[in-house]
């Protein structure tokens, strides 16, 4: 688990990105699946969590062009990442079915305070799809202490990048 602290930039950022999502989704008349004291609110905790995962892997900021969602948030070297975050530390990471989950790795980031994000690990698909159980509102998630840690995910994906080089 990796604890990252978004500057007020990146958070300025991160409200320009998720405004501008909400607006795309909402031309499509794409529905949110989760209730929260503000639409702008769900747009806003996903791009924090993207942010907060760009920071440790040396990324571009989190983007807007793909549109509300492509299924995945960065491509490196080959390897699609969906970064998927949670508001509460101890959740854990969720896809609404088995098919919502399109890239090559799921990775969770959980919201610790206002500007504090922890990546708490990473699935792929394979894993993700033997071990998550099925939730009675549907969807289905993986308990963080079944995530395999980040450190190891930057390990793989730095191996990747210089055998490519």
């Amino acid at each position: 688990m990796i604890a990252v602290t978004l500057t007020k930039e990146e958070q300025l950022m991160c409200q320009e990105k998720a405004e501008a999502r909400y607006k795309i989704a909402r031309e499509l008349r794409l529905k949110q699946l989760r209730i929260d004291t503000s639409p702008m609110n769900v747009e806003l905790l996903g791009v924090q969590g993207e942010m907060a995962f760009a920071k440790i892997f040396n990324l571009h900021t989190p983007m807007v062009e793909h549109g509300a969602d492509a299924g995945w948030d960065y491509e490196i070297n080959g390897v699609t990442i969906d970064v998927k975050t949670a508001s509460k530390p101890s959740y854990k990471l969720l896809f609404r079915s088995l098919k919502a989950f399109k890239a090559t790795i799921g990775v969770l980031v959980v919201k610790v305070n206002d500007n504090t994000f922890k990546v708490v690990g990473w699935s792929t698909l394979k894993q993700f799809t033997e071990l998550s159980k099925p939730l009675n509102e549907g969807g289905f998630t993986l308990e963080q202490s079944q995530l395999r840690p980040v450190e190891e995910l930057w390990k793989r994906l730095t191996i990747r990048r210089l055998k490519n080089a």
